[in-house]
């Protein structure tokens, strides 16, 4: 799958380069210099790694997490959030073998430990999992989320979905996430309401607050 995967994306990164190209300049001439941002991330087997991604906010320092509303976001750069290109990039991080398609979302160094992550230990993290179909709109959930780490709230739940995907790991799965995930582009509440969020009250019951909670 990992060959298979590298095979898709490099075939992918040659359809997609004249997007590539336009958004590049674009991110110039709206943005300014630098085009990619990358951000250390956890990896297989905690292999440390760099994640790539356009960049869509202003060369500023503050909180690892973005709020909803983050003025340090670029007019450009909520285009980018918005559609999902910013995201195009990891496609490079697919074919050097540091992720996969679908897997789960790498995590930052400041928010990772060995006794939560230990998923890492089998699964290989990628573009695309349950919960980021999920969270397509994360800052707008952090918001509902009172006390002062609202995100650890968020990543305990991202972990069940982890522990869950990897015990489940298919072929089957895996296709029926790329599948949930294209469709998530073009309709993301119906897919979250009519196709994730029923899976995941089935089999993980214990989500069953934070879903009621947040999600719906």
């Amino acid at each position: 799958m990992s060959f298979l995967s590298k095979t898709i994306s490099l075939i992918l990164f040659i359809l997609l380069s004249p997007v590539f190209i336009l958004t590049s300049i674009f991110c110039i001439v709206f943005q300014g210099k630098p085009v990619f941002f990358k951000q250390k991330r956890i990896g297989y087997n905690y292999k440390i790694f760099n994640i790539y991604k356009y960049r869509s906010m202003k060369k500023c320092a503050g909180p690892l997490i973005t709020i909803a509303n983050d003025d340090r976001v670029t007019i450009f750069g909520k285009i980018l959030r918005k559609t999902k290109i910013d995201e195009i990039p990891q496609l490079i991080n697919v074919i050097k073998g540091d992720m996969r398609f679908i897997g789960p979302r790498p995590e930052v160094p400041e928010y990772f430990d060995k006794a939560r992550f230990s998923f890492l230990k089998k699964v290989k993290p990628g573009m695309s999992d349950f919960a980021s179909i999920l969270f397509r709109n994360e800052e707008e959930i952090l918001k509902k989320i009172e006390g002062n780490d609202p995100y650890n709230e968020i990543l305990t739940f991202k972990l069940l979905l982890a522990d869950y995907y990897s015990i489940n790991k298919s072929f089957y799965l895996d296709l029926r996430l790329v599948c949930l995930t294209l469709l998530s582009i073009f309709s993301p509440k119906l897919v979250t309401k009519n196709f994730v969020i029923p899976v995941i009250l089935k089999d993980i019951p214990e989500s069953k607050l934070f879903i009621k909670k947040y999600l719906l």
